[in-house]
C-alpha cells in the first residue's frame, strides 16, 4: 500500500511540476488564439493514430497467442493492451506493464509459462524494431538531423546505446535456459536466507516446470519465422501510427513546410533519447525533449502549445482511457470473486 501511494505521489508531483513549467511559459497567453486556429479535424487524426497504436498492439498479442494455442480473442487482447499501457505509463522504465498483463492472463486461465512467452516475444520484437526503426530514420535523414538537431545528438546516441545494451541483456536472459535457471536459483537462495521456506524441492520442481513450458513456447515461436516476420511488420505499422501523431499536430496548426517523414524521424529519435529516463511515462523528459527537438519546426510561439497537444494525446488521453478500462476490469473481477465466495458459502 505504501509503495502504491509513493508511486502515485511521485507521478502526481511530476505531472504538476511539468504542468506548472508549461503554464508559466510566457507563450501561454497565446493558447486561446492558437486553440481557435487549430483545425479539429486534422488534430483528430492524431487521436486516431493513438487508437491505431492500441489496435495493432492488440492484434500482435492475439497473433502471438494463436501461435501458442492460447485463446486470446480481440477483446481480450485489447484489454491486455489497455492494462499494459496503463501500468507502463505509471511506472519507471514502463516496468509495470508486462507483469500486470501476465497477472491478467493467469487470471483468465493462461499458464505462467505461456503468458510470459507471449509477452517476452512481443517485447523483444518491439525493442528490436523500435531500435532498428530509429537507426534507419537517422540514416535516411542524417543530413536533415545534423542540420536541425545536431546539439541534441548526444542524448539520442545515449538512448540508442542503452536500448541496444538492454536488448543484448534480454536475449542473454530469456534465450539461454541455463543462465535463466542460475538467475532463478540465485534469487531463490536469497529468498531462503530472509524467509524460512519449507519444502524447497517443491518450489524448485514448480520453477523447473515453468521454465520447461517457457522454453517449449519460445521454441515454437522461433520455429514459426513467418509469424515473427508478420509481427515485425505490424510493429513497424504500430510505431508509425505513434510517431506520426506529432505530424498531425503540426498540420492542425496550419504548418506544412516539413514532411511527415521528417517529423516522424525526429519523433523516433526523441523516443530513443528519453526512453532511458527513469520517470513514470518519461514525464518531464519527454516535454523537455519535444521542446528542444521541435521548437525550430513549430516556432517559439507555437512549440509549447504543440507539446501540450502531443502530451494530451500520447499520455493523458492514453492514461485516461487505459485507466478506465483497467478499473472496469478490476471491478468486474472483484464482483466475480464475491459471487464465487457467495456460492461457496451457500453450498
Amino acid at each position: 500500500m505504501k509503495k502504491t501511494i509513493t508511486r502515485y505521489g511521485i507521478l502526481i508531483f511530476l505531472l504538476i511540476t511539468t504542468l506548472w513549467i508549461v503554464l508559466s511559459n510566457e507563450n501561454v497567453s497565446n493558447f486561446p488564439k492558437l486553440l481557435a486556429q487549430t483545425n479539429p479535424y486534422i488534430l483528430m487524426i492524431g487521436f486516431i493514430g493513438m487508437i491505431g497504436y492500441w489496435i495493432v498492439d492488440a492484434l500482435i498479442i492475439r497473433e502471438i497467442s494463436k501461435m501458442l494455442f492460447v485463446h486470446n480473442n480481440f477483446l481480450k487482447s485489447m484489454k491486455l493492451t489497455f492494462i499494459g499501457q496503463y501500468y507502463s505509463l505509471i511506472t519507471p522504465f514502463a516496468s509495470g506493464g508486462q507483469p500486470a498483463q501476465i497477472y491478467s492472463m493467469i487470471k483468465d486461465g493462461v499458464s505462467l509459462g505461456k503468458s510470459t512467452s507471449i509477452l517476452i516475444e512481443k517485447f523483444i520484437i518491439y525493442q528490436v524494431i523500435v531500435t532498428m526503426y530509429s537507426i534507419f530514420m537517422f540514416i535516411i535523414k542524417m543530413g536533415f538531423v545534423y542540420e536541425h538537431i545536431k546539439t541534441s545528438l548526444i542524448f539520442i546516441w545515449i538512448g540508442i546505446f542503452l536500448n541496444f545494451i538492454g536488448l543484448l541483456s534480454i536475449f542473454l536472459l530469456f534465450f539461454n535456459g541455463k543462465f535463466l535457471r542460475k538467475i532463478i536459483k540465485w534469487s531463490l537462495s536469497i529468498l531462503i536466507r530472509f524467509k524460512h521456506i519449507d519444502n524447497i524441492q517443491k518450489y524448485e520442481q514448480k520453477i523447473e516446470g515453468i521454465i520447461k513450458e517457457y522454453e517449449e513456447s519460445l521454441k515454437k515461436i522461433r520455429e514459426n519465422k513467418k509469424i515473427t516476420l508478420k509481427i515485425s511488420f505490424m510493429t513497424i505499422l504500430q510505431l508509425t501510427f505513434y510517431f506520426s501523431i506529432t505530424y498531425w499536430i503540426y498540420r492542425s496548426l496550419g504548418l506544412g513546410n516539413v514532411s511527415c517523414l521528417d517529423i516522424t524521424a525526429i519523433q523516433a529519435l526523441l523516443y530513443m533519447a528519453v526512453s532511458f529516463i527513469p520517470t513514470p511515462g518519461t514525464v518531464g523528459s519527454s516535454e523537455g525533449g519535444f521542446y528542444l527537438l521541435f521548437h525550430m519546426f513549430f516556432g517559439v510561439q507555437k512549440v509549447t502549445y504543440a507539446m501540450l497537444l502531443w502530451r494530451i494525446i500520447v499520455y493523458y488521453f492514453n492514461l485516461f482511457i487505459c485507466g478506465v478500462v483497467t478499473l472496469i476490469d478490476y471491478m468486474m473481477n472483484k464482483k466475480t470473486q464475491v459471487s464465487k465466495i457467495g456460492k461457496e458459502t451457500n453450498l
